[in-house]
């Protein structure tokens, strides 16, 4: 029996997909489980298996196309098996009209039309060709008056004419000295450009915006398009407080530089900043338990485990795989986790269980020098936090000025669910452990 295949979808907020790439062709084999086909979902490229084997006898969608989820794409059949009604339609709606290399008999008929219109075969006397081709001008346009509907010479004439722009002398100076082009301004038929023209388009001009030149234009589809959409809904119904501090990164540094050895050859990954953060953030949590919460209609539903997400730049956006029970791991464990969930979304690898389930998320610009930054909630989570720069800095210590590492960081939090005082203990909570980093390691 003929199957008809549709988008699948492959994320709880996937609504659409775009066909990236055929991996088979029309007529070619394929096995239930065999990739056929890349898909671009609203985060990711993933290659969808064939549901079932046979022979792909019908793509109903180009390379390049946005589908919506569960609209028909392609068919697998057998090699002799009638094929679906929708199928045939909607193959014929997407290869459009079929192209022909052949004519049939009233095709060839009409021809003599066709050539004659195209060739531009005029009636039309010597001296009316003359003047024409003087002119430059195509006889096809000129209106006959002569005798069996003949172009005489006065046609040619009276078009040239009435191609010539009729202007005022005065118009005319004006328009020389302020480089006026005439054959830009709009009169009726017949009728002169006056000053009064020329004054009117130039107010015209002087009151139009000049328009910025552009250089190109890019379809927000895709992961973009997500993006623009979910950003736009968190700033629109989540009302963000912000709430910025300073920590000393002296003893988190001291303590980064001691355990990247051996976590280098326990774990076969690098310990980072962003490491030491997302262990520091469980901790916090765990002590402030509303930051872990989303709201739900008239409920705030505080989620138990705590799957903090890392934000990762990619070309055409940006994408937060998740660090699953992140307090439940070591410095280890999540150096080892977030390495290769980075190298799985720059290569376009991760799957749907890689970002989807976040409960808070952490966004460093720290690499790009930027200080400090204000982010946008990843809905429906309640609070992100923007690490900014680490850069040495004159504090007071002990009532001596000293240079010590400062970092800044934000906190954006969804004062429906979380009031200034509740971030603000979360924010001193981070600050402590990562002034005394060896709190999280108890």
């Amino acid at each position: 029996m003929a199957t008809v295949v549709t988008m699948p979808k492959l994320g709880t907020t996937m609504e659409e997909g775009t066909i990236i790439k055929w991996l088979k062709k029309e007529g070619e084999p394929v096995e239930k489980g065999e990739a056929y086909v890349e898909i671009q979902t609203d985060k990711v490229n993933l290659e969808d298996e064939a549901p079932e084997s046979g022979i792909l006898r019908k793509i109903l969608v180009p390379e390049g196309a946005v589908v919506s989820v569960g609209k028909e794409i392609a068919i697998i059949a057998g090699v002799d098996e009638p094929l679906p009604e929708i199928g045939e339609e909607k193959a014929k709606e997407v290869a459009g009209p079929a192209s022909k290399d052949f004519k049939t008999g009233e095709e060839i008929k009409e021809q003599p039309k066709e050539t004659e219109a195209v060739e531009g075969k005029v009636k039309a006397s010597p001296a009316a060709r003359r003047v024409a081709r003087e002119n430059d001008i195509d006889l096809s346009k000129v209106t006959p008056t002569g005798p069996d509907g003949r172009i005489i010479e006065k046609d040619v004439i009276d078009f040239i004419e009435s191609q010539k722009i009729k202007a005022t002398p005065l118009a005319k100076k004006i328009a020389e000295e302020q480089g006026i082009d005439l054959a830009k301004i709009q009169k009726a038929p017949g009728e002169r450009i006056t000053r009064e023209d020329l004054i009117s388009k130039e107010e015209q001009k002087q009151q139009a915006p000049v328009a910025a030149r552009i250089r190109n234009t890019i379809p927000v589809t895709g992961m973009r398009k997500i993006i623009a959409e979910k950003m736009a809904k968190s700033k629109v119904t989540a009302p963000h407080i912000y709430l910025t501090l300073e920590v000393d990164m002296t003893k988190a540094m001291e303590l980064r530089e001691k355990l990247i050895p051996a976590i280098q050859n326990q774990y076969g990954s690098k310990l980072s900043y962003n490491d030491i953060l997302i262990k520091a953030s469980a901790v916090a949590i765990k002590q402030n338990p509303i930051i872990n919460s989303s709201f739900n209609d008239n409920e705030i539903i505080i989620k138990e485990d705590i799957n903090i997400g890392l934000a990762v730049a990619l070309e055409n956006g940006l994408i937060v795989p998740i660090v699953r029970c992140a307090d439940k791991k070591g410095l280890g464990e999540i150096s080892k986790d977030t390495t290769q969930l980075i190298e799985k979304a720059r290569s376009g690898k991760l799957l749907p269980d890689d970002y989807q389930g976040g409960t808070f998320t952490i966004t460093n610009l720290g690499m790009y020098d930027i200080e400090n930054f204000k982010a946008i909630i990843n809905q429906p989570e309640s609070a992100i936090l923007a690490v900014g720069k680490i850069m040495k800095k004159p504090v007071v210590v002990d009532d001596q000025i000293v240079i010590r590492p400062m970092m800044n960081l934000t906190l954006s939090c969804d004062h429906r669910v979380i009031d200034g005082a509740q971030g603000a203990k979360f924010l001193q909570s981070i600050k402590q452990i990562l002034e005394e980093p060896l709190k999280m390691l108890m």
